[in-house]
């Protein structure tokens, strides 16, 4: 069994692009591979409740999807880059939680706006390692990293960071690793994972640049400068 999770929170509840893109493909993602495949979200209230989520509902309900609500009073008015990685990682964690919970051997976590190509599974299973991202040309990372030659060369595998915007772990890893960001280090949520991983279990972060996801926007700025309405309903 393989879980397809994502989180979203209320600012993102705009443009269908941007809340729904991780559910496009879906059909062609769950008839790529043998195993069952469940698509879950980890939905961030606040006191507006569910009424903004309605859309996002309603899509996964067509596809026999499931969801958690969780809320974090910590008393911000609005989403800032200094207040949402808290936020953000809970959501993460549900997820990982989630993973656990059916018992899933992989867990593909989806950014909600990253579209994911119908083949992703397959290739990522197919590299047989426990942290596993695909591309997702809006981050420019692994550049200059070299690919790893013992890959197929038309697989294009390096070891870089990854962005969890789109990235499959395996359920060890995903139960041992928790979500977090490390202000000291200066890590947010997708390098304190590589971090984590490497210094305390050894495995190290490859990237698949053959299987690329696409953002929506292609280009993003800080959540500031995005054009949502981040304020929350107190």
């Amino acid at each position: 069994m393989i879980a397809v999770c994502s989180t979203l929170t209320t600012f993102a509840m705009g443009d269908r692009e941007v809340w729904g893109s991780w559910l496009d493909n879906a059909e062609a993602i769950k008839a790529s591979v043998p195993d069952d495949v469940l698509y879950f979200c980890a939905v961030e209230i606040d006191a507006r409740g569910l009424d903004p989520f309605i859309p996002l509902l309603d899509e996964l309900s067509t596809m026999d999807a499931d969801w958690w609500t969780y809320h974090l009073d910590d008393r911000r008015t609005e989403v800032t880059t200094s207040n949402r990685l808290r936020h953000l990682t809970m959501g993460q964690q549900l997820a990982s939680e989630y993973a656990t919970s059916v018992g899933a051997t992989h867990m593909l976590f989806l950014a909600a706006d990253l579209e994911p190509p119908g083949d992703c599974l397959p290739k990522m299973l197919e590299v047989g390692h426990p942290l596993v991202g695909g591309h997702v040309p809006t981050y420019c990372q692994g550049v200059n990293d070299p690919t790893l030659a013992e890959y197929p060369a038309e697989w294009d595998v390096r070891e870089q960071a990854m962005t969890a915007a789109f990235v499959l772990i395996g359920r060890e890893l995903f139960k041992a690793v928790k979500w977090r960001a490390d202000p000291d280090l200066g890590l947010t949520d997708d390098p304190c994972f590589t971090h984590d991983a490497m210094t305390f279990h050894g495995v190290r972060t490859l990237v698949r640049r053959d299987v690329e996801g696409r953002h929506h926007p292609e280009s993003i700025p800080a959540v500031e400068h995005r054009g949502y309405d981040l304020s929350v309903a107190r």
